[in-house]
């Protein structure tokens, strides 16, 4: 294993374990009802060209080989669209699946590097880190949604504690891949920004043209013509290269 690769790690691993406790909310439950959880996700992109427009992520051109030896850096925005009541949130994570060897095998660890607390509605601030990409060639997530009614914790439960109370909720994961390769399923990883939109039954995907990306509240968030926020649950993943 290069050295490179192994500050890459070292840095993923202290970047993750000082987030794992952040909160930072996904969305609200927009389109379903009580208890129901997005059946797929859709996935807007917009390159890190200035005034980009944003398209659908399928419609990425082509995938950034660059990021082979320069390795990632990922920045995990705060959501948009987010509901009142902490209790419609849907998603409440967002895991990155750090690959690594141990010995002669290639095992995959997730991290949960953004969270969102459905009890209290806290959410933390924006979170970067690095991942290499040398190896595995892509960059893995899944997005964790919760399905069942939320109840506050009892008077004596710690914050650390609150952050992880699941109770009687079903979380369901939805895979996140972004991929140099052809790979099923895979989007193409490329220098950008994706937005990511849970979607339920019966919703279509967003008319991405009728949007673009601005920075509001600390977060980058979809902006109508008139500069107000998406009013469905989306957040923001910027990828770039982790060196120069």
């Amino acid at each position: 294993m290069s050295q490179r690769h192994l500050i890459g790690r070292r840095e993923f691993l202290i970047v993750s374990s000082t987030c794992a406790l952040a909160t930072a909310t996904v969305g609200p439950k927009l389109f379903a009802g009580e208890g129901a959880a997005p059946k797929r996700l859709a996935f807007g992109f917009a390159s890190l060209e200035l005034n980009s427009p944003l398209m659908a992520a399928s419609d990425i051109p082509a995938a950034d080989g660059g990021f082979i030896s320069r390795g990632a850096r990922v920045v995990i925005s705060g959501a948009g669209g987010v509901s009142p009541n902490p209790n419609d949130r849907r998603a409440v994570e967002l895991l990155a699946h750090f690959s690594y060897m141990d010995g002669a095998e290639r095992l995959s660890t997730p991290f949960r590097a953004w969270g969102s607390n459905r009890v209290t509605g806290c959410q933390g601030n924006t979170v970067g880190f690095n991942i290499p990409v040398d190896e595995v060639q892509k960059i893995t997530f899944s997005l964790g949604v919760e399905q069942g009614a939320t109840s506050a914790p009892p008077p004596t439960t710690s914050r650390r504690r609150a952050v992880g109370r699941r109770g009687e909720q079903q979380l369901d994961a939805h895979p996140i891949i972004l991929s140099l390769q052809n790979e099923p399923g895979s989007l193409k990883l490329a220098r950008g920004f994706y937005v990511i939109v849970p979607l339920f039954d019966g919703d279509s995907e967003p008319r991405w043209s009728s949007w673009t990306l601005s920075d509001m509240d600390g977060r980058t968030q979809l902006v109508d013509a008139a500069g107000a926020s998406a009013p469905f649950e989306h957040f923001v993943l910027k990828t770039d290269y982790a060196a120069s």
